[in-house]
């Protein structure tokens, strides 16, 4: 019998009482809680691991300590019905909009903030940010009358840190989600640079793809963590073919093996599909 599951509660109990201790060090304590859930979920059988997460980790009273960090708590709770929305991506870039959140939370639930939201996956994802901010830049200086589309845009929050967006060099520039409240918030922010906005979901967009016009650039940076390879594979194929030729198609996924993995799936209850280079060139095999 494997000894995961035994592990894996010595330490959640760790977890609890160095959290509960008022001399507990709590970056320290959530580096090793993170590092050891990466761990256990390498060497778990996959399904021990998930009735790890579901029973054990959502049944220990740790649960209650670092959901009050408000980025752990978001993840899990997800009221806007999905993993990954636009505020939850803004907690891990420390956009100045969440200050609320993160002001409002415990002691506690900030210290274990400082902690999550300068990790691996917070580093990924700002630095993901830049890059989509350079390429939209590139692509405006290229030519004249660049079009662009990015797909599950959220707040696009790479606008903020392109010139190209914020001198008005785009010529169209469309941003889709499936998310009305978050494309309220792109049109109040960067519609007046010149930004629209469209609402549909990864099916929708698929089947109206021939529709919406052809663009120098098109990107997805989160949509593809959340997508089945089936799923996957038919979006590449529809953005494709909104893709100018000699147009750049960029899309984005999460590796394998980063440490956060194991306390995201224990704790924030965001379950992605990892890809490594490989896999994501194979998702043009349609093409």
């Amino acid at each position: 019998m494997s000894t995961a599951p035994i592990e894996g509660r010595a330490i959640l109990d760790r977890a609890y009482e160095a959290f509960s201790s008022p001399e507990g060090q709590v970056y320290e304590e959530m580096d090793h809680l993170v590092g050891s859930l990466a761990h256990l979920r390498f060497k778990a059988a996959p399904e021990q691991w998930d009735e790890f997460c579901r029973v054990d980790c959502v049944g220990h009273p740790v649960r209650f300590l670092v959901h009050q960090d408000p980025l752990t708590e978001r993840a899990f709770f997800k009221p806007r019905g999905f993993p990954g929305d636009a505020v939850l991506l803004d907690l891990f870039y420390g956009e100045e909009g969440v200050r609320p959140y993160v002001d409002e939370a415990t002691p506690l639930g900030q210290e274990i903030y400082t902690y999550t939201s300068a990790g691996m996956a917070a580093t990924a994802l700002r630095r993901r940010k830049e890059v989509l901010a350079s390429m939209i830049d590139r692509v405006s200086e290229a030519g004249s009358a660049a079009h662009i589309m990015t797909i599950g845009c959220g707040h696009l929050r790479e606008a903020g840190l392109s010139q190209a967006v914020r001198q008005r060099k785009i010529e169209r520039f469309l941003a889709v989600d499936r998310d009305s409240d978050c494309l309220r918030v792109v049109r109040e922010k960067w519609g007046p640079f010149g930004v629209e906005t469209a609402e549909s979901s990864v099916n929708e967009l698929i089947a109206a793809a021939p529709h919406v016009g052809t663009f120098n650039l098109v990107y997805a940076a989160g949509p593809y963590d959340l997508l089945p390879r089936p799923m996957a594979i038919r979006l590449t194929n529809a953005l494709f073919e909104a893709t100018r030729p000699g147009g750049l198609l960029l899309v984005t996924n999460f590796l394998e093996g980063i440490k956060d993995v194991g306390y995201m799936d224990a704790f924030m209850d965001w379950r992605i599909h990892h890809r490594d280079a490989a896999e994501m060139f194979a998702l043009t095999s349609g093409l």
